[in-house]
């Protein structure tokens, strides 16, 4: 059975050549495969590490990363404050 849902986590890594990245939540397995296809329009084509993002997800259970994004959309409301 397939398991989906969605989670607020935080971009670990993004690849502007690649457009593929990684996002990191709580409730989640490991990682959260993203490409560029997933991203809401509000995201600009691209992530960067660090930012706080909305993910829609479904669970694989398939390769290095089970858990694949099928939306993903930044949260400014939630950015964390540098030095803060």
């Amino acid at each position: 059975m397939t398991h989906s849902g969605t989670s607020v986590g935080t971009v670990i890594r993004w690849d502007d050549d690649e457009c593929a990245g990684l996002i990191e939540a709580p409730d989640l397995p490991g990682g959260c495969w993203v490409e560029a296809t997933a991203l809401d329009p509000s995201a600009n084509g691209g992530l960067r590490s660090g930012q706080v993002v909305e993910v829609d997800w479904t669970e694989t259970g398939a390769g290095s990363h089970p858990v694949r994004a099928d939306r993903v959309t930044p949260r400014d409301d939630l950015q964390a404050t540098p030095g803060a």
